[in-house]
């Protein structure tokens, strides 16, 4: 909250939703996050040169790994599956190499084209004459659909969220009410000789208690000032006493 101006016979105060614009900066910063790690694996195999060799090379954003299997160490590709601890079918490209098992790409509910990556391995692996194979896994459409959906809240939470100005004006009589976001600016006018009270609403939800703060008019109506409810309610308590002290009405 930013007071803009408390004179004796004006008050304009200016009330930024720091909380909306965090959150909407985290659902914008979490996909970018997400997709600079997401991993792009592909095997490149060859018996052009000696050594005759298979390259898993990962790729992200923001790292390269390249990891290399000697052919002659190659004893087979298989589709692994499994069921997860929700319940759900996985599948993953398991490579079988001297006695151990390297994964190949991210597991996923979705068998996509793992199978074919595996008989495709398998055959390189039997047909000598064959000199090279590439393939590839690629599984970031899906992840490249939940980030925009985090990316489109999060502009959401940002632009639409908007600034509140209040501006009481003792030689006018009135108590204005602004709301201005990206798209568009809002103005509710009250009169200050209607306004019978400033109160604080609390609302609780499995979160814990959230606040906002409530004009209350001599008619009966409330206005609130925001339409949400928000955590923080020191932070309303000063909004509130500042209006009620401008009004001549008692602190909370």
């Amino acid at each position: 909250m930013k007071v803009l101006e408390q004179t004796s016979y004006r008050l304009r105060v200016r009330d930024y939703p720091w909380l909306m614009w965090f959150v909407g900066g985290f659902f914008i910063f979490m996909p970018i996050l997400m997709l600079s790690f997401f991993q792009v694996e592909e095997i490149h195999c060859q018996r052009q040169t000696v050594p005759y060799e298979c390259i898993i090379t990962r790729t992200s954003l923001v790292s390269q790994e390249r990891v290399k299997i000697p052919l002659t160490s190659l004893y087979q590709a298989k589709l692994e599956d499994y069921i997860d601890s929700e319940g759900d079918r996985m599948y993953r490209v398991v490579l079988e190499v001297a006695g151990q098992s390297i994964p190949l790409g991210y597991a996923s509910s979705v068998v996509g084209n793992r199978a074919a990556i595996v008989e495709q391995i398998n055959q390189f692996r039997a047909n000598p004459n064959q000199t090279q194979l590439s393939a590839r896994l690629d599984d970031r459409r899906l992840i490249e659909i939940f980030a925009g959906v985090f990316f489109l809240v999060g502009m959401a939470l940002i632009s639409l969220t908007s600034v509140l100005t209040l501006d009481l004006d003792q030689r006018r009589g009135t108590f204005t009410i602004q709301h201005a976001n990206f798209f568009r600016r809002t103005q509710k006018e009250l009169l200050l000789r209607e306004i019978g009270d400033i109160a604080i609403e609390s609302h609780e939800d499995s979160d814990g208690d959230t606040y906002r703060v409530v004009v209350h008019l001599t008619s009966g109506e409330k206005v609130p000032l925001r339409n949400y409810y928000s955590s923080g309610y020191n932070n309303k308590k000063k909004l509130a006493n500042l209006l009620r002290q401008f009004l001549n009405l008692p602190p909370l």
